[in-house]
């Protein structure tokens, strides 16, 4: 038994209450790796995953040893130091799904690309959310940001857009990652791209150089209603959907709701809607029907190109701000919550 630090949240109060607790770790046995945890991205989407973490089930993934308090998951980069040699060496790094910790240990079944976590706790998580991926030690911190979860979003959210050649597609939230990554590889495959955000945001948006046109919520009105337009609801909030409705009315023949970036959001309810029915989608289930369809290896190759054309735009436009230590996390927490972090600089945090 080794003693480690974990970061915890109330589950009654995620977004303002949290601390660093030790975090007893049993020894690793056969079946089973001991993880340090390097590094570990801080984005809109950890704020979602403690928002709505029972009704999402994010609380799930890594257990709090205390009743009452949960443990946010987040996508980073982990060093094998024991464990099971079958399942992984000594040293090897892997991204993935991780807790905000130092350490973290993962009962595991192995893969040709790593391993996969077999825990009951995370049986009835997607692939995607189990899955650690094995990864050179030359990543930087701008490509640990954009792979893993990142990459897969931007892959399958395009390719499900581009299955019904959309003339344009109009994005809320546009300064979360999500939008950006996915609108990257949208205008590579020359779909005109639409930017929705706050209007102190519409700056930091245009600078992204992924968007055709940067529109303020205030301004939905002044939508361009191009024929075989598609919407994609980022920001979780079924107003502006509503809006972009009436606004483009027949020409748009899409709607999809992805996320519930802004924090005080709440889990968009089934309400009814002006426009084409709204479609949930979700990265995790898309990966399996993909799978499915055409195989691992081409799914894997689909995955690749986006992570790829993602990785140069991310090299050319984001910055890295990173901090040391579980307790720093409180801060960079906080400016993410109040929407105060630059879009385009990436909150990396090293536990220890």
């Amino acid at each position: 038994m080794s003693v480690f630090q974990a970061l915890e949240f109330l589950r009654d109060d995620p977004l303002h209450t949290m601390r660093v607790v030790p975090d007893q770790v049993p020894d690793p046995a056969r079946g089973s790796v001991l993880l340090r945890i390097e590094r570990f991205v801080l984005t809109s989407n950890n704020i979602t995953y403690a928002r709505h973490g029972d009704r999402l089930g994010y609380w799930t993934a890594f257990p709090a040893r205390e009743p009452g308090w949960g443990r946010v998951p987040c996508w980073g980069a982990a060093r094998v130091v024991g464990g099971d040699p079958e399942l992984a060496a000594p040293g090897e790094l892997f991204v993935g799904f991780l807790p905000m910790a130092t350490h973290v240990l993962v009962d595991a079944e192995p893969l040709p690309t790593g391993f996969r976590a077999t825990s009951p706790e995370r049986s009835g998580m997607y692939p995607i959310y189990r899955d650690m991926a094995r990864v050179n030690d030359t990543i930087d911190d701008v490509g640990l940001a954009t792979t893993g979860g990142v990459a897969a979003t931007a892959a399958h959210l395009s390719d499900e857009l581009q299955a019904t050649a959309p003339a344009q597609v109009v994005f809320s939230s546009a300064t979360s990652r999500t939008a950006l990554t996915t609108a990257v590889v949208l205008r590579e495959a020359g779909v005109r791209v639409v930017g929705l955000t706050a209007a102190v945001r519409a700056k930091v948006a245009a600078r992204a150089e992924v968007f055709d046109d940067v529109l303020s919520y205030d301004d939905v009105a002044d939508l361009v209603a191009i024929p075989g337009t598609a919407y994609v609801d980022v920001a979780g909030r079924p107003e502006i959907t509503a809006a972009v409705a009436r606004t483009l009315g027949p020409a748009l023949i899409r709607s999809l709701r992805v996320g519930v970036t802004h924090a005080l959001s709440e889990v968009p309810a089934q309400v009814s809607l002006p426009g084409p029915p709204v479609e949930q989608f979700n990265v995790g289930l898309r990966r399996i029907d993909v799978a499915g369809r055409i195989g691992a290896e081409k799914m894997a190759a689909l995955e690749q190109a986006a992570e790829k054309s993602v990785a140069v735009w991310a090299g050319e436009h984001l910055a890295v701000d990173k901090v040391t230590g579980l307790e720093q996390v409180r801060p960079v927490w906080h400016r993410v919550l109040r929407g105060e972090a630059d879009p385009l600089t990436i909150a990396m945090i090293v536990p220890s």
